[in-house]
């Protein structure tokens, strides 16, 4: 992959001021950066140089270029389709209440909820397999016990609500006056409980479920609303700030977990080519911030410790709908999750449920007479 696409997922968590971005190539390949603002910015050029020079020194050029190596293809080839999001949101299937938010009809939950089964399935299939069914609301220490802010500060959604107390009720209902009926910053001086997140992901919960017990072989399964702020939602259903997925943790010694990958990579294939989908599996990495992205994606790309199934969308666009991914025994010591032999082994797989409604439909069009016949029968019931 080339270096240029790791500073592409990082422009717009650089600055808020930063609308649109493309890159100027030369004879030698990218030679600027060419930004567009939005109106007033708060930012000086001076201050976006900085931040994008410190930027690429501390995060993008420490990293080696490369392409990422493809383990599968499916059987469908690639082609350009037309971005259907102008047709479901004509036709009622979406309605996007606001940046990074869909709501989604009829058709549309029947399809993810058909596709939801399918993925479940697999994980069903798998022995000692079991289904939980968590809160939104994550501890903060679940988080800060596996150094989680240390990598991905950037996703994380905080949760607060006003102090329990006659006074601060009155000073609230005082400044949101004073205000204009609206909440500004100044406001959240008033509140308590911070010790809550929106859930990033759904292994987490799980995580924190098993902590200081002792596994054999376990399969954990879960779906459930996982959040992350991703800057710029422009695109529609690729990027959502508010999200479903299915995941799936196996638990066990390290040849065990490996094994439950790998099958749960050879189902997901066999699924998409019954989807009808062209897309492929490729070894990939996680968008890593600071300090912690120069040896954690080496790792994972030489390893081979995260897999994303990447979809081809609208207008010669990808998107990934699911990571298979390998922990080796971090969270089983972070944790205290134990088997016979020491801490145990973890790995994951999610898919968002959105991503993938999207990604079908791209392909096969609204109308489900061009859909797979299992899935119009599947979407039926």
């Amino acid at each position: 992959m080339r270096l240029e696409a790791e500073l592409g997922k990082r422009i717009h968590f650089i600055s808020p001021d930063v609308r649109d971005f493309a890159f100027v190539r030369g004879d030698e390949g990218v030679e600027a950066l060419e930004l567009t603002l939005v109106p007033e910015p708060a930012d000086t050029v001076e201050d976006l140089t900085s931040k994008i020079n410190r930027v690429v020194e501390r995060e993008v050029r420490v990293q080696r270029a490369w392409q990422p190596k493809v383990l599968w293809t499916s059987a469908r080839p690639s082609e350009q389709w037309p971005d259907p999001l102008p047709e479901m949101e004509r036709a009622g299937l979406v309605h996007a209440p606001g940046p990074g938010t869909m709501t989604f009809g009829d058709l549309m939950i029947r399809l993810v909820d058909y596709l939801d089964r399918q993925v479940r399935a697999i994980a069903m299939s798998m022995p000692a397999s079991t289904e939980y069914r968590y809160p939104t609301l994550l501890p903060l220490e679940v988080l800060e016990r596996q150094s989680y802010f240390e990598s991905f500060p950037h996703f994380v959604m905080f949760v607060s609500r006003l102090h329990n107390d006659a006074d601060n009720y009155e000073t609230f209902l005082r400044r949101y006056r004073d205000a204009g009926r609206r909440i500004t910053p100044e406001i959240f001086s008033l509140c308590r409980d911070d010790r809550y997140c929106l859930p990033p992901t759904m292994c987490y919960h799980t995580f924190n479920q098993l902590s200081g017990t002792s596994v054999d072989q376990r399969v954990v399964t879960s779906r459930g609303k996982s959040f992350r702020f991703e800057s710029r939602y422009e695109s529609g259903l690729d990027r959502l700030w508010d999200f479903t997925i299915r995941e799936t943790v196996f638990l066990g010694p390290e040849e065990y977990v490996v094994g439950a990958r790998r099958r749960f990579l050879e189902a997901a294939f066999a699924l998409v080519d019954q989807l009808g989908l062209a897309a492929r599996c490729e070894v990939a990495n996680d968008h890593f911030f600071g300090d912690a992205s120069k040896d954690s994606v080496l790792s994972q790309r030489l390893m081979e410790l995260k897999y994303e199934m990447v979809v081809d969308v609208a207008e010669g666009r990808s998107i990934a709908v699911g990571s298979f991914n390998l922990h080796g025994r971090h969270f089983g010591e972070v944790f205290d999750i134990s088997h016979a032999t020491g801490p145990s082994h973890t790995g994951c797989v999610g898919f968002g449920l959105e991503r993938l409604a999207y990604a079908f439909v791209t392909q096969h069009g609204t109308d489900q007479k061009n859909w797979p016949e299992a899935v119009r029968a599947g979407v039926s019931e």
